[in-house]
């Protein structure tokens, strides 16, 4: 008797375990404070402590929300739809040593959201944000600075969206944008600032297709400066490459706006509304890449080493 009283319980037991396991990452809502601990539900009255212990229990398409200003990981992994929101706040995630701060693998239909996150290199960090595969990432409002790598790469395909972001002092590119395969690259990215990508062809935006992807991207109100390269688009394959740039800025670049062509596909750049000034180079399209300006006065292309031309221009309608 005692026996099957014994195995009864045992058995209740696993079942419970199980329950947990299963219930463990089904909060819909996960959130976040520096007076958190990762013992808590995460709850809004017991939060946790770091996005770690938070990624583990949110539910996919759930959310983390930020309740103050702090320091929230050393290094973190998301595996799922999610949103990070830190707006109002100044939410600090830092490097230790080298590696990827945020390393960002889904499933090619999930959408991650990242907002009003400070994301610290401390000239050891590789990559701020590394996206191995997602559907659509969204970055917005956030700072990412002196990283040894980029501040975002994106060399697999997907969509990527930058609002309102500031990206400061990268080895690489700020935004490095791209495919190799058969997925398409798209980049839209808007009122943000990259500075300091200054290591040799690093770029401040740089999109990019070697693979039978097209890679297409759409800058406005941006300013790339004091770097290597400010913006880029470059074919190395046989599909093609399109970046148009409004309203942005180039200055104190080696090169301020460059269009590259390695392959059989088209390399193309359209800018309209835009400044390049005080660079070595100010306009490069090179080996056969095309950049189309628009009709007189609507691009400042002066005071440049070498100022350059366009491949050809069209007129507003």
């Amino acid at each position: 008797m005692k026996l099957r009283v014994f195995i009864s319980l045992l058995g209740s037991g696993i079942v419970c375990l199980g329950l947990a396991a299963v219930s463990e990452a089904t909060v819909p809502r996960a959130f976040v404070s520096i007076n958190g601990s990762d013992t808590n539900p995460c709850s809004a009255t017991m939060p946790c402590r770091s996005f770690n212990q938070a990624l583990s229990v949110v539910e996919s398409g759930g959310e983390i929300v930020v309740q103050d200003s702090g320091g929230y990981s050393t290094g973190f992994t998301i595996s799922k739809s999610v949103t990070i929101d830190a707006a109002g706040f100044n939410a600090s995630v830092i490097s230790l040593g080298a590696g990827d701060l945020c390393a960002i693998d889904t499933l090619a239909t999930d959408r991650v959201v990242l907002r009003g996150i400070s994301f610290h290199g401390a000239g050891v960090g590789t990559n701020a944000i590394d996206v191995i595969e997602v559907g659509s990432l969204y970055v917005e409002h956030c700072s990412i600075a002196e990283f040894t790598g980029n501040g975002v790469t994106m060399p697999n395909g997907g969509n990527l969206f930058v609002t309102n972001s500031d990206v400061r002092k990268c080895g690489a590119a700020g935004l490095n944008v791209g495919t190799t395969s058969s997925l398409n690259a798209n980049l839209v990215a808007q009122d943000s600032r990259f500075t300091e990508c200054d290591a040799p062809f690093a770029a401040g935006i740089a999109l990019s297709t070697s693979g039978t992807g097209t890679a297409s991207g759409w800058v406005t109100n941006c300013t790339a400066s004091d770097g290597s390269i400010g913006f880029s688009v470059a074919s190395t394959s046989g599909a093609s490459a399109d970046l148009t740039l409004t309203n942005c800025r180039a200055s104190g670049n080696g090169i301020g706006v460059l269009a590259s062509k390695g392959g059989a596909g088209s390399t193309t750049m359209r800018i309209a509304g835009c400044s390049v000034t005080k660079n070595g180079i100010g306009i490069d399209p090179f080996s056969g890449a095309t950049i189309i300006g628009t009709g007189p006065g609507t691009n400042f292309i002066a005071g440049n080493t070498t100022d350059g031309t366009t491949s050809s221009s069209v007129t507003l309608q």
